[in-house]
C-alpha cells in the first residue's frame, strides 16, 4: 500500500486542490455566506490571503527538514509522546470528514434520489469505494484524482456561467455585509476552509522533488480560492432566497436553474455523479493519511487491517441514527474549531518551536567548531 513511488508535481497540486474544492461542493461557500452576509466575496479574498501567507510561512519552516513530515518534526522537537499526540489529533481531524461528508451526500442522495432506500445501503457504497481505492498506493490514487480534478472543475464552472442569468447585482449590497468584525475579524474562522493545508503538513516525504514545496502550495492555495470565491459570488448573487433549505448543496439548487434544451433532461444528474466520484476520491485520500499516521506511530507491517479497521469504524458510526441537523452542524463546528487549532494554531507553532531548536543546535555546533579551531 505505502509504495516508494513519489508524487509529481500536478499529481500533488490535484490532490489539495480536491480536499478544498469538496468543501465547495458540500455546501462552505453557503456557509460563509449566511455568516458574513454581502461582504461574502470580500471575506474569501481576506481569508484567501492570509492563507497563502500562512502557507509561505510553513514552506519558510520546512526549509530546514526537507522530507519530513509534522510526524518527524513533532519528535524532533519533543520526542515520541508529542508525536504520538500530535498523530492522534489528525487521525481525529481527518476521519471527522469522511464521516461528515457520507453522512450528508448520502441524506441528500436519498432526500433527491433514493426516498425508499435505507441510508446503510447508499453509505456503503462510499465505504466500498474508498476501501477499494486504498488497497492501491498514494500515486495510484493520485493519477486518479488527476483525472476526475479537471472533470470537477469544469463541472463547477459550467454551474457557474449558466447561472449568470438569474445574477442580481444588488444582492452584493451592502458592501460590508453583516458587520466590519464578521468580514475582517471573527470572519477570520472562514479559514477553516483552506484546512487542505493539513494535508501539506505530510506531504513532503512522498514528494518527487522536495523544492517543489512551496511552488505547490501556493499554486494550490491560489486555485483553490478562485473556485471558492467563483462559488460565493456565483451563490450569493443568484440564490441568497434559497438558503432557507438547508439540507440541500448550494450548488445543487444552481444546476437545477440550467436548461439545455427540451431533450436533455435532469442534468443535475450527470453533475451529481461527478460530485460523487470526487467525494469518494476525497475520502479515500482523507483515509490513506489517516492509516499512513497510524503505521507511522505503531510501526505496523500489514496495513490492510488497518483499512478494514478504518472504514468499518466509519460505517459503524455513520449508521447510528441521528437527526440529521444536529448531526450536521455538531460535525461542522467540530470540523471547523479543530482545524483552526491544530492546523493553524499547534501546528504552526511546533513548527516554529522546532526551527528555533534546530537553529539553537546549528549555532552550539558553530560555536563548538570555532573553540576546537582556535
Amino acid at each position: 500500500m505505502f509504495s516508494t513511488e513519489k508524487l509529481g508535481y500536478l499529481e500533488t497540486i490535484a490532490l489539495i486542490v480536491i480536499v478544498i474544492t469538496n468543501k465547495i461542493i458540500l455546501n462552505t461557500s453557503k456557509d460563509i455566506i449566511i455568516y458574513t452576509g454581502s461582504s461574502a466575496w470580500i471575506n474569501v479574498i481576506y481569508i484567501s490571503i492570509i492563507a497563502l501567507l500562512i502557507i509561505m510561512l510553513i514552506s519558510y519552516f520546512f526549509k530546514n527538514f526537507q522530507g519530513k513530515d509534522i510526524l518527524d518534526i513533532s519528535e524532533y522537537l519533543g520526542g515520541k509522546n508529542l508525536k504520538i499526540i500530535i498523530g492522534i489529533l489528525h487521525i481525529f481531524l481527518l476521519l471527522l470528514v469522511p464521516i461528515s461528508i457520507i453522512k450528508i451526500f448520502s441524506e441528500m442522495l436519498k432526500l433527491i434520489y433514493f426516498k425508499a432506500s435505507p441510508l446503510p445501503f447508499i453509505t456503503i457504497f462510499f465505504i466500498i469505494g474508498s476501501l477499494i481505492a486504498n488497497r492501491y498506493s498514494l500515486k495510484t490514487l493520485a493519477k486518479a484524482n488527476l483525472i476526475i480534478i479537471p472533470i470537477v472543475f469544469i463541472s463547477i464552472f459550467i454551474i457557474l456561467l449558466s447561472s449568470i442569468h438569474s445574477f442580481i447585482p444588488e444582492r452584493i449590497y451592502p458592501i460590508l455585509g453583516n458587520g466590519i468584525n464578521k468580514t475582517f475579524f471573527s470572519g477570520l474562522s472562514n479559514l477553516y476552509s483552506f484546512s487542505g493545508i493539513g494535508y501539506l503538513l505530510f506531504i513532503n516525504p512522498f514528494l518527487s522533488n522536495n523544492n517543489n514545496f512551496k511552488k505547490i502550495s501556493i499554486i494550490s492555495i491560489i486555485i483553490s480560492g478562485i473556485c471558492l470565491l467563483l462559488s460565493v459570488v456565483c451563490i450569493l448573487l443568484a440564490l441568497t432566497f434559497s438558503f432557507n433549505n438547508g439540507e440541500t448543496f448550494s450548488l445543487y439548487l444552481l444546476t437545477r436553474n440550467l436548461n439545455f434544451g427540451r431533450f436533455i433532461q435532469r442534468i443535475d444528474a450527470i453533475f451529481i455523479f461527478i460530485w460523487i466520484l470526487a467525494t469518494i476520491s476525497y475520502i479515500s485520500i482523507a483515509i490513506y493519511f489517516c492509516i499512513y499516521i497510524l503505521k507511522k506511530l505503531t510501526n505496523i507491517i500489514d496495513t490492510n487491517c488497518i483499512n478494514y479497521t478504518f472504514h468499518l469504524l466509519i460505517f459503524t458510526i455513520l449508521i447510528i441514527p441521528t437527526n440529521y441537523a444536529v448531526f450536521s452542524s455538531l460535525m461542522s463546528s467540530i470540523s471547523k474549531i479543530g482545524s483552526l487549532i491544530l492546523i493553524f494554531g499547534i501546528d504552526i507553532l511546533i513548527l516554529f518551536f522546532a526551527n528555533l531548536k534546530y537553529n539553537a543546535i546549528l549555532k552550539k555546533k558553530g560555536k563548538i567548531h570555532e573553540s576546537s579551531t582556535s
